[in-house]
């Protein structure tokens, strides 16, 4: 019964378990941490729900809402201005206070880069509770998926703004150059073992 239960309103609930309303809204609609509801459509969590929050029940601090801006290249300088000049106008619209600023120049296809390693490592310890990017390209070139996946999991919400200006060709010309030549090498390395293969089958 409710009245056995002590029942927090989404915001008092955010404030229980260290999270903002946003990042728990977007928990109820993937499904991952679903909101309660009334038949006269109060919607609300309990105690209990706070205890098997992931993290546990216990108030964690505040996560901080970091915007990554990234490109592939220091030739794309100008293009990271952009990215992170367009970042500084549409957070305030959207009412996104920004504690800390990332950028990155580094491959998209390349996940050993310093700031994205670090990046994941805090969100895994849940000191990020927000991530506000230009376009999803910006944090990965593959995996965006298991990454948001990944991110929601651990309390943290992935925003893209989905700005397709900001996500430059070149940068996906420069990352597919970096992957080239390793393609190459094995291709090459291919071409011996059809060779043998075949100094086998005739001499066989």
């Amino acid at each position: 019964m409710l009245g056995m239960d002590r029942i927090h309103r989404i915001p008092q609930f955010g404030a229980r378990v260290g999270r903002s309303a946003h990042p728990l809204r977007v928990m109820d609609r993937n499904g991952t941490f679903p909101v309660r509801g009334t038949a006269t459509g109060r919607r609300y969590h309990t105690e209990a729900d706070a205890r098997r929050f992931p993290g546990g029940g216990d108030v964690a601090p505040q996560g901080l809402t970091a915007v990554c801006c990234r490109v592939s290249g220091r030739r794309q300088r100008d293009d990271l201005k952009r990215q992170v000049s367009a970042m500084e106008g549409y957070c305030p619209g959207a009412g996104v206070a920004v504690d800390e600023w990332l950028s990155e120049v580094g491959g998209g296809l390349h996940c050993k880069r310093k700031v994205f390693l670090s990046l994941r490592e805090r969100i895994e310890k849940r000191e990020i509770a927000h991530l506000p990017m230009a376009h999803k390209d910006r944090l990965t070139r593959f995996g965006f998926d298991w990454f948001e996946h990944f991110a929601t999991q651990h309390g943290c919400t992935i925003t893209v703004v989905n700005q397709e200006s900001l996500s430059p060709q070149e940068a996906m010309v420069e990352d597919w150059m970096a992957v080239v030549p390793a393609f190459s090498c094995r291709l090459y390395g291919l071409r011996a073992y059809r060779k043998q293969i075949r100094d086998a089958v005739n001499h066989g």
